[in-house]
């Protein structure tokens, strides 16, 4: 695999969840989606930090890192790391930034079919719309607190390094509290989102790859 797309899984990832998961019936997704519809309709900007570990089958341990992440309408996501090591990655619509401190490298998402197809669906988990892909085998499932959305893909080119997206929504907001990803190597990593703000002012210049 090539260190793009290392970096890549770096970045987005998956977890073992603990709680008991229980399929949704149709009647039940059909208002979850109504939720998350409405209320990606109404949001405008979330500002959180987040916690992400990686977790590859040759190391015994976890790779932890820490950050602030902030998406705002209508296709702009910045990722912003602070530890271990600082850098920046921002989604433009379907360009990538990525600031090391030293200096900033650009991509084309379109360039790279599995790069664009996680930052369509990380998009798409933000505005609403993830459960309406066609690139993606759907199923919903529900927890105590939380509903989840699995999304197997459907291209085999896909499924040679990722098997599985999941999307965990909170059951109060309808907002993504987690993004997770299984490779098919084995190796998962996962994102957990802390202290959301919502529908706060974020200013453009935020999403400038030199700040």
């Amino acid at each position: 695999m090539n260190k793009f797309l290392v970096f890549l899984f770096l970045v987005y990832g998956t977890a073992l969840i603990a709680e008991e998961m229980k399929p949704l019936t149709a009647q039940e997704q059909a208002v979850v989606n109504g939720k998350l519809t409405e209320v990606a309709k109404n949001t405008t900007s979330i500002s959180s930090s987040f916690v992400q570990i990686k977790n590859l089958n040759v190391l015994s341990e976890k790779i932890k890192s820490t950050g602030v992440f902030y998406f705002k309408k209508e296709n702009v996501i910045r990722w912003e790391y602070k530890k271990p090591y600082k850098y920046i990655l921002i989604f433009n619509g379907s360009k990538v930034s990525i600031n090391d401190g030293v200096k900033t490298n650009r991509f084309d998402a379109n360039a790279n079919r599995i790069f664009q197809q996680i930052n369509s669906t990380i998009l798409a988990s933000m505005k609403g719309v993830v459960t309406e892909s066609p690139d993606f085998k759907i199923s919903f499932f529900k927890t105590k607190n939380q509903y989840i959305v699995k999304l197997v893909p459907r291209s085999e080119d896909i499924l040679k390094y990722i098997s599985l997206i999941e999307i965990h929504f909170d059951n109060r907001y309808y907002s993504v509290t987690e993004i997770n990803l299984y490779e098919k190597s084995g190796d998962y990593t996962n994102i957990v989102f802390k202290n959301r703000e919502f529908n706060k002012p974020l200013p453009d210049s935020l999403f400038n790859p030199g700040n």
